[in-house]
């Protein structure tokens, strides 16, 4: 009996025994096959054993190999040693460690790698002794890097002037935003820790006049699935207004797309924009619109005058004596008495009448809608003249000066079948001067009589078709010079010679090719003449660098013929094109400006170089000029004038020459006639200089000399003395 229950005992240990085995087996099993690394290392930092994860993490092809290849833990596998001390140190205070991050070094390899640390203390049962530890290790260099790259990152784009954003529509059409740089944060004066803006919450920001064009903008790049571009006015969290673009780039996934953008603050731009628009369109004294913005109102008045059969008129203003006032009394006293005038000015004009301030003492009254038909226009306008005369005899207090004023004043009707604004202002100027040849203080209705000089006109367009063909056209070339004074190139300048009366200044006979349909056949001259003059130039080496500056037209640029023209005189004479400049004045912006883009893209494949004339002089240039290939800008002679005595145009001029910069483009200052002109201009980044202090336009063969000796070799005696001047 005994035997048998001692053999039941038996047999139930050595199952027990064997489950025990089994379960140590699989635990070992299990151990040796986790992707985390496993170990046991005594107190004294002797490793004991390893499992094949570990193993593989320190370069090792077995436990055997790795175990007699380390001797020191903390001396051999942290890049940091003193971190193994660290380490320690929390194991016996707490008797564990966790997720004890350290770069070490991959054992066998010497691989510097990152790792993340558990480990624990193991006491004995009995006696409660440490026994040895036992941890786990787990590689996190590919997390360490990711984070590090994240970190350099975020330090990156916080030095962006603008902010990244990305956000996301899905198929369902809802949007959400995935991404918000600081930057983006700081434009738009969120805190730092504001959680992602919903895409409804950031267009709740773009004020509500923009909203409609804000939100056609995007749909048109979702279904184009072109690039979104757009600029629009956002007032943040904290009040504040701003002019903000947005450029972002869609991309589909699915039904899914995805916008990666960047928003910049363009306030600064606008700023500019509505500056310079301030100086070119306004006078700087009075705050009335200039000549530039009423020929645009004129043009817009004429065409409604046209089209709804409604008479207007213009009332030429000329204050009497005005030059002795200013010369007596000084100018203070003189300009108080301008801004005076343009207050009773814009009384007497009433609230549908334009007030401009044509320059000095000269005005102009714009009225529209006076009546059907022109008598009854005149009739109106006189009447305005009228109680405008009195209002201007009515003493000023200027200051401790009492002036009694007067004017002549000059009227003129007009119902639309104008040939343009130029029109009705010369003949408002006329009638203005027979007020003042009968005496001054009154007002003198236009007389078409007075066109008598109509005839003489005509027969100058006669002589001007002769002129063409018949040889009396030639092109004078008036130097550009660079920053350091040598002759970089020059402006082709049309000269006529009249048998009879002599030189007749293209003032005279340009407005009127382009007025009656000539002007096609002077820009095939200039052309023609001028690729030629070019080709001349190149074949000489020390003027094959000098670059041709030709004036075109705005009709023969648009005309058909243009484009495979020039083409064609390029390839004939075969001249580097890059030399030649083409230069348009402000007007080309008006015409179609799909087609300007796509004719100027056509010629830019030769090489050729596009300059905007007289810049500065309307604000529809700087509109359109990022959407047109310009190279460079010319800015308008008459602000370079007068940079020595008036603010408003240096204003202007350092305005122009910060925008040239901003855009990449080259500036030209033309009518450059004395060293504070060109000292100034030189300060705020002009690089190109033309005008009287240089030399006038010259004939070909002059310029040609001209070129070659100022731009002698360095060292030379002659370039010295260039330098110094």
């Amino acid at each position: 009996m005994l035997s048998a229950a001692l053999a039941v005992v038996l047999v139930g240990y050595r199952r027990r025994y064997r489950a025990a085995l089994r379960e140590r087996m699989n635990t070992a099993e299990l151990i040796e096959n986790l992707h985390e690394g496993i170990y046991r290392s005594s107190l004294e930092g002797r490793q004991l054993a390893a499992n094949r994860s570990l193993v593989r993490l320190n370069g090792y092809d077995s436990e055997a190999e790795m175990l007699a290849s380390v001797d020191d833990i903390g001396k051999e596998w942290y890049v940091e040693p003193n971190r193994r001390a660290e380490f320690r140190d929390i194991l016996q205070r707490r008797g564990k460690v966790e997720d004890f991050v350290s770069e070490i070094y991959r054992h066998k390899t010497r691989e510097r790698i990152w790792i993340t640390e558990s480990a624990r203390i193991v006491h004995d049962s009995g006696t409660g002794k440490p026994l040895y530890y036992e941890g786990s290790v787990h590689e996190i260099t590919e997390t360490v890097k990711r984070l590090q790259l994240e970190e350099q990152f975020q330090k990156l784009t916080s030095q962006l002037p603008g902010g990244l954003f990305q956000f996301k529509r899905a198929s369902d059409g809802s949007y959400s935003v995935q991404y918000l740089s600081s930057g983006f944060q700081r434009i738009m004066g969120l805190a730092e820790d504001t959680r992602l803006l919903t895409t409804a919450e950031f267009s709740s920001f773009v004020i509500q006049e923009d909203k409609a064009a804000y939100f056609r903008s995007l749909v048109a790049s979702r279904r184009t699935l072109t690039a979104w571009d757009h600029e629009f006015r956002a007032r943040t969290p904290g009040g504040e207004l701003k002019w903000l673009r947005l450029i972002a780039k869609p991309e589909q996934d699915g039904g899914a797309i995805t916008w990666h953008g960047y928003l910049m603050d363009v306030s600064a731009r606008k700023s500019q924009a509505v500056e310079i628009e301030k100086l070119a369109y306004y006078d700087s004294l009075t705050g009335l619109p200039n000549r530039r913005m009423l020929i645009d109102r004129i043009a817009t008045a004429l065409a409604s005058a046209q089209k709804r059969g409604r008479a207007g008129a213009l009332l030429f203003i000329d204050l009497d004596n005005f030059k002795n006032l200013n010369d007596s009394q000084g100018h203070h006293v003189g300009d108080r008495y301008l801004m005076q005038v343009a207050v009773r000015l814009r009384e007497c004009a009433g609230e549908h009448g334009m007030v401009s301030r044509m320059g000095g003492d000269e005005f102009v009254i714009m009225l529209e809608d006076l009546a059907d038909g022109l008598p009854g226009g005149s009739e109106r306008a006189l009447a305005v003249a009228e109680k405008t005369l009195s209002a201007l005899r009515t003493t000023f207090v200027l200051g401790p000066v009492h002036h009694r004023g007067s004017a002549s004043i000059g009227v003129v009707a007009f119902d639309g079948r104008e040939s343009g604004p130029e029109e009705p202002i010369r003949r408002a100027d006329i009638a203005m001067y027979e007020a003042k040849g009968g005496g001054r203080n009154g007002i003198s209705l236009f007389d078409p009589a007075s066109l008598e000089q109509e005839s003489q006109r005509f027969r100058l367009l006669n002589d001007l078709r002769v002129a063409i063909s018949g040889g009396q056209l030639t092109l004078h070339f008036q130097p550009q010079v660079d920053r350091d004074g040598r002759v970089c190139g020059a402006e082709a300048l049309l000269r006529w010679r009249h048998p009879e009366l002599g030189d007749i200044p293209p003032g005279v006979f340009i407005p009127l090719a382009e007025h009656c349909g000539l002007i096609l056949e002077i820009g095939d001259f200039v052309l023609a003449r001028g690729v030629a003059a070019l080709a001349g130039w190149q074949r000489r080496p020390e003027t094959a660098h000098l670059r041709l500056a030709l004036n075109i037209s705005v009709q023969s640029f648009a005309n058909a013929t243009f484009v495979p023209g020039l083409v064609g005189l390029v390839r004939k004479h075969g001249v580097d094109a890059s030399c030649l400049t083409l230069e348009f004045a402000e007007n080309v912006m008006a015409r179609n400006h799909e087609r300007t883009a796509a004719s100027m893209a056509e010629l830019k494949k030769l090489g050729i170089r596009f300059s905007l004339d007289d810049f500065g002089t309307g604000y529809s240039s700087l509109v359109h000029l990022k959407k047109l290939p310009f190279d460079e800008l010319k800015i308008d002679g008459g602000f370079v004038a007068d940079i020595e005595t008036r603010e408003s145009d240096r204003a202007l001029v350092r305005t122009i020459l910060a925008m040239a910069t901003t855009l990449g483009l080259t500036a030209v200052a033309e009518h450059v006639e004395d060293d504070k002109q060109r000292i100034f201009l030189h300060l705020f980044g002009c690089e190109v200089f033309q005008g009287l202090l240089y030399s006038s336009a010259l004939p070909e063969e002059e310029f040609i000399a001209f070129a070659i000796a100022r731009n002698d070799p360095p060292g030379t005696e002659k370039a010295e003395r260039r330098l110094q001047a």
